[in-house]
């Protein structure tokens, strides 16, 4: 009697543990799901490849989808590239980078609003709108770029472009010399701060380089003291890695990401897109 029990009782573990396992399974489906559903709404390489040549595209979720996007769209003769770390990380990040895709291509394609700080000005009020009520403070940090693309952009010694910078700033190198541009240091969400973003411009010419990044590389933990990469060591490393190939350059940071990290856990989305004029 006392042997059946316990046959009964390991029966009755197998069931569970066979039962945990055929769940576990369907969550992840549809989180792979979830993921090709992200991606298709991530920039379209082509129209990337159109208007930038010349870029990489780091892009590394923590988990299998992302709260960090990289999105791009061209309209009435204007490219727009947009690179944006939302609140959270995996499924419900992933929410909140569909959401905010959905209302940036809302503001450009539906609303015909032009200036990138607009643009932004416009995501925040729907975003409060939508679910900052109460206490919420949802959002994202990002930068928003945008081209005169009439004439092709290929086709300038020059061009000027304009941009919204929100926590996150653009780097600029410009004859090996590197430069940290402007910046709103508060959300595209609410905030403790709540004015009109601020619509900055600058002059680019043949051979300068720029990067868009959220915090994911400069805060992930690693080396030797388990310590944070921080913005200084990556500025050096874009600073290092800028006279090399841009297939290059992704292959360094991707390396040095790794290398860094070893055995630990990545904390948060990595994203940083490069991009020569």
């Amino acid at each position: 009697m006392k042997n059946k029990n316990i046959e009964e009782q390991k029966q009755i573990v197998e069931h569970q543990k066979m039962s945990l396992e055929v769940h576990q399974k369907e969550i992840v489906d549809s989180i792979n799901y979830a993921r090709r559903i992200q991606y298709a709404l991530l920039a379209n390489s082509k129209l990337i490849d159109k208007y930038l040549p010349e870029h990489f595209v780091l892009f590394k979720p923590k988990d299998i989808v992302s709260g960090d996007f990289y999105w791009a769209t061209e309209h009435n003769g204007k490219f727009y590239i947009a690179a944006c770390d939302c609140t959270g990380h995996g499924v419900p990040g992933a929410f909140m980078s569909l959401l905010n895709i959905g209302f940036l291509s809302e503001a450009i394609k539906e609303k015909n609003i032009v200036e990138p700080n607009e643009i932004f000005n416009y995501v925040r009020t729907r975003l409060i709108e939508s679910i900052g009520q109460e206490e919420q403070q949802d959002g994202m940090d990002g930068i928003l770029i945008c081209f005169d693309v009439q004439p092709n952009i290929n086709d300038v010694d020059s061009l000027k472009i304009t941009y919204a910078a929100s926590n996150n700033g653009p780097v600029l190198v410009k004859s090996n010399d590197i430069k940290l541009l402007p910046k709103d240091k508060m959300p595209v969400g609410k905030g403790e701060r709540m004015n009109s973003f601020s619509l900055f411009s600058i002059d680019l010419e043949k051979g300068d380089s720029f990067y868009l990044y959220t915090d994911g590389y400069a805060d992930q933990f690693g080396g030797e003291k388990g310590k944070k990469f921080k913005y200084k060591s990556l500025n050096q490393l874009l600073e290092e890695v800028n006279p090399l190939p841009l297939v290059k350059q992704h292959d360094v940071l991707t390396r040095t990401f790794d290398s860094w990290k070893g055995n630990l856990e990545q904390v948060d989305d990595v994203l940083i897109i490069g991009i020569k004029i």
